[in-house]
């Protein structure tokens, strides 16, 4: 399976062009899981003009939760992390992935090193 570097620049527009395709008034503040959803999540941030919180951290009552990441294959960690704001909240937190795979894709800042996942597996030439 190919691999498809994203640089800054095209990750940059892209995701600008996710959150300006999308009502988002409602939102007034923005968190991601993991590292690449926290990278998702402070370009969000910066670009709505709302504040970042730290995945896991409790978002303040009086704001619409908005839940990034950088791409979705399954879309299983978003669903997961979706479901535990929506316990703590008492309510459903907004859904955006910047990417979706396939094809897959990485990131300029991830190490250039080819990119293994548990669950494919890889043969052998």
């Amino acid at each position: 399976m190919t691999t498809r570097i994203i640089t800054e620049t095209e990750f940059a527009q892209r995701i600008r062009e996710i959150l300006y395709g999308r009502d988002l008034s409602h939102v007034g503040a923005v968190t991601g899981p993991g590292r690449s959803g926290a990278v998702a999540a402070v370009y969000a941030s910066h670009i709505l003009g709302v504040p970042f919180i730290p995945f896991g951290e409790q978002c303040p009552d009086k704001f619409n939760l908005l839940l990034i990441d950088t791409a979705r294959e399954s879309g299983r960690t978003l669903r997961k992390s979706a479901s535990w704001y929506t316990k703590r909240m008492g309510r459903s937190p907004t859904i955006i992935a910047v990417y979706e795979e396939p094809p897959r894709v990485a990131f300029w800042y991830e190490a250039r090193k080819p990119q293994h996942y548990r669950h494919e597996t890889r043969f052998a030439a």
